[in-house]
């Protein structure tokens, strides 16, 4: 049997603790390796090694949180998932809305209708609001901007909003905003 150094002997340590008590995703088999990878570039600092010759081992590291983070999807375009959407995106939700009530839905049922699409996109509804249902707090944030309560960045945006969508010919409008998710700047070509 091979005598190990104390220092290999630590680190061999620390990668088979990580192999036991790892459950790793079968979809993300990199997940272990990145690990590893930690523990190997720890352990080779704590020995003295220069940084410049541990780069290598750092650059792969931050491609692999990268490329992680791609996969659950935390890239730029999902930057603000989870978070509470700006005024300006209220001011388009709430011209969605309107074209939804003028287009013949119930005001619940369009409010219902968006919030279940800005869900499947990502987005929160408006925190601020009584109701605990999000539909209910995008319509009461809708209220807000009629009795000239909301922000001027959200009036502005609403304003602007709704002559884009009066551009689209009538018989278009609904079906387009629904399917093509007009709300949602991401979506639109450079």
């Amino acid at each position: 049997m091979q005598t190990l150094s104390p220092n290999l002997d630590r680190l061999g340590a620390a990668l088979r603790a990580l192999r036991q008590t790892h459950d790793p995703d079968p979809q993300d088999k990199t997940e272990l390796g990145a690990k590893c990878l930690a523990v190997v570039i720890s352990q080779l600092s704590e020995d003295g090694l220069a940084k410049e010759d541990l780069q290598p081992l750092i650059d792969l590291q931050a491609s692999l949180r990268d490329r992680r983070k791609g996969l659950r999807g935390e890239g730029v375009a999902n930057r603000r998932k989870g978070a509470a959407p700006s005024e300006a995106f209220l001011g388009r939700v709430a011209a969605v809305i309107d074209l939804l009530v003028k287009a013949g839905y119930e005001e619940g049922e369009a409010a219902q209708t968006i919030l279940r699409r800005l869900l499947v996109a990502g987005v929160s509804p408006p925190r601020k609001g009584g109701d605990a249902r999000g539909w209910k707090r995008l319509l009461e944030w809708r209220a807000d901007l009629s009795y000239g309560l909301a922000s001027e960045e959200g009036s502005e945006e609403y304003k602007a909003f709704t002559r884009e969508l009066e551009a689209i010919p009538p018989v278009e409008r609904v079906k387009r905003v629904l399917d093509e998710q007009l709300w949602d700047r991401r979506r639109r070509p450079s």
